[in-house]
């Protein structure tokens, strides 16, 4: 059976479900075809250490230390994010996870800690409430969480299968159906261990991980971390190419901390290679530059 007429099967078994009514226990990785999703994971080698992982817009980047593997962010969904996992052992011949970091609060970036059971999480001290905030009406989170998912449902009825178009409509649909069965069938939740104010660093033999908080931005808990020894910066949903903000609120309210957060970035300038953005976007040096620009124009008025 060729990918189009498989890719065809497995819509058209997705498209069974609807969630007004469904047994969330029927709709997962294994009762529909599990092997359509792991064709569109993608594992990118940025160098000898550092393998980032893609399903969509889903991204998780895994660091090999010394002392154990390192995550950045954790993805959308438990199913999911065991998936990448599993990949992440396949490429690197060990599992001893110690840290996952989260570059903020936003439920696709911290839904997959509790797969790490034995890692510490880390992140900003928002985090908690953040989460806590966006966790307290399960309901209305099932009920979001639907419509996207319908949504999705009718682009994919529009695009062709195999195109790109498709693959972004199905993996978007997949992440939000798995979102969606996570809330339902509460698993697991896990919330950072280790958080932090203002700065933390954290030393693992050969590698070391040096995080700022940005400041209110993107969201409440936004972290950057550098780690000199790939000479890799990772930015979470701060901006994306042409160093565009994601800023979703106008406000000035921490102003102060952005012009020192960008200061501690141009010290680090010159020993930064690539930029990797919450989504798995990698980005490039001109990128953080004009985003450092953009957000000193902003500052001063201009």
């Amino acid at each position: 059976m060729n990918k189009k007429v498989r890719t065809i099967i497995f819509l058209f078994c997705i498209c069974l479900y609807t969630f007004s009514g469904c047994n969330s226990k029927q709709i997962n990785f294994n009762s529909l075809d599990s092997k359509e999703v792991d064709l569109l994971i993608k594992a990118q080698k940025i160098n000898d250490r550092t393998l980032l992982i893609n399903f969509g817009y889903d991204a998780v980047t895994a660091i090999k230390t010394s002392q154990g593997i390192v995550l950045i962010d954790a993805g959308i969904s438990t199913a999911l994010t065991a998936k990448y996992k599993k990949t992440i052992e396949n490429e690197f011949h060990q599992d001893d996870y110690v840290y996952v970091i989260n570059t903020h609060g936003h439920h696709d970036h911290i839904r997959g800690n509790s797969i790490f059971t034995l890692a510490k999480v880390v992140g900003h001290e928002n985090c908690r409430k953040e989460l806590s905030e966006q966790w307290s009406n399960p309901e209305r989170l099932m009920m979001s969480f639907s419509r996207i998912i319908k949504d999705y449902d009718l682009q994919l009825q529009k695009s062709v299968p195999g195109t790109d178009e498709w693959n972004d409509n199905f993996t978007q649909k997949i992440r939000y159906m798995s979102a969606y069965l996570d809330v339902k069938n509460q698993a697991s939740f896990k919330l950072p261990d280790i958080t932090f104010s203002d700065s933390m660093k954290l030393e693992l033999g050969d590698t070391s991980l040096e995080m700022i908080y940005f400041g209110k931005y993107h969201s409440n808990s936004d972290i950057l971390i550098y780690v000199p020894e790939i000479r890799t910066i990772f930015t979470g949903d701060l901006f994306s190419d042409y160093g565009r903000s994601n800023n979703n609120d106008s406000s000035m309210t921490d102003k102060v901390r952005w012009m020192s957060a960008i200061s501690w970035i141009e010290k680090r300038m010159n020993n930064i290679e690539k930029v990797i953005e919450g989504h798995g976007q990698i980005l490039s040096t001109d990128d953080l530059k004009q985003f450092n620009k953009n957000i000193l124009n902003k500052c001063s008025g201009q």
